[in-house]
């Protein structure tokens, strides 16, 4: 039986906890910040890692410090391939490309089993955290993504009204040099005006004709990120829930909430609500 000394399994158990911590980070945690800097500061703490594990004259501590960074990166590279869905192709190659690395890196060890010196590690780790203070900076200070509903004059119901009809369009504009994730405002419809001629008939036991219902689906697909300096545009469409609409044309506003007027001509009213909810009936 191996024996293990209380400072084998203490040192072990700290290069677990940190590596779950860094995974968990990468994985788990949102900073509000670009992916590009959330994934440097994961590299800049792994940078001091590696640096503590080529200063040290402890072997051990040396070779659980490799184990810390080497699971790392690898959790790093599979976060990046699914924040910018870069395909098997891509994660077949990079992962062929860190395994190279590694190759080469193993014969580049010293009698110590480290690969740079204490003071060359600390240089490295030095430089690396002032690119990720400097990319830091520059994302928060140049702020996030611009959106814009642009909003239909008037839409038409060719087919049957329960069809998804396109309402309006949301330009997302990124100002800043990095990649941002996309995350629409909670946008909602609701049916404005009179709309009693377009309501569904009503059940015998139900004096009241049920509402008209509207629902607003903003596709901006999943995990949806705007490059730098770039935009894109992600179309707005409405299910409605109405009875003898086939044909007919709506105007579509803009307003600050759901009209709570019933009188007058029909209309589509969109806004941004506070509340994750996009669906509502007059």
């Amino acid at each position: 039986m191996v024996a293990i000394d209380s400072e084998t399994l203490f040192n072990g158990a700290a290069a677990v906890l940190t590596t779950v911590a860094v995974l968990f980070f990468v994985l788990n945690v949102d900073l509000g910040v670009s992916p590009v800097t959330k994934t440097l500061l994961a590299v800049g703490f792994l940078a001091g890692i590696f640096a503590i594990s080529q200063r040290t004259d402890d072997r051990q501590l040396t070779l659980l410090g490799y184990g810390v960074v080497v699971v790392s990166i690898v959790g790093v590279f599979f976060d990046v391939v699914n924040t910018f869905d870069l395909g098997s192709g891509a994660t077949v190659l990079g992962l062929l490309l860190l395994a190279a690395a590694l190759f080469v890196l193993r014969t580049r060890f010293d009698g110590g089993n480290r690969l740079l010196s204490g003071k060359q590690a600390t240089y490295l780790f030095g430089a690396i955290s002032v690119i990720v203070a400097v990319v830091l900076v520059v994302d928060v200070v140049s702020g996030g993504l611009a959106y814009e509903l642009q909003v239909e004059n008037q839409i038409e119901i060719t087919d049957s009204p329960r069809e998804d009809v396109q309402v309006a369009s949301i330009v997302v504009d990124n100002p800043t040099p990095l990649p941002e994730r996309v995350e629409t405002p909670n946008y909602a419809v609701c049916a404005a005006g009179d709309w009693s001629e377009y309501r569904h008939p009503g059940e015998p036991e139900r004096e009241e004709r049920p509402p008209v219902r509207a629902h607003l689906n903003v596709q901006d697909g999943y995990n949806e990120h705007v490059l730098g300096f770039s935009s894109k545009t992600y179309p707005v469409t409405l299910y409605l829930d109405a009875a003898n609409a086939t044909g007919e044309t709506f105007p579509v506003e803009r307003t600050d909430s759901c009209p709570d007027d019933e009188s007058g001509s029909p209309y589509i009213a969109i806004f941004e609500s506070s509340e994750n909810s996009r669906f509502y009936a007059v």
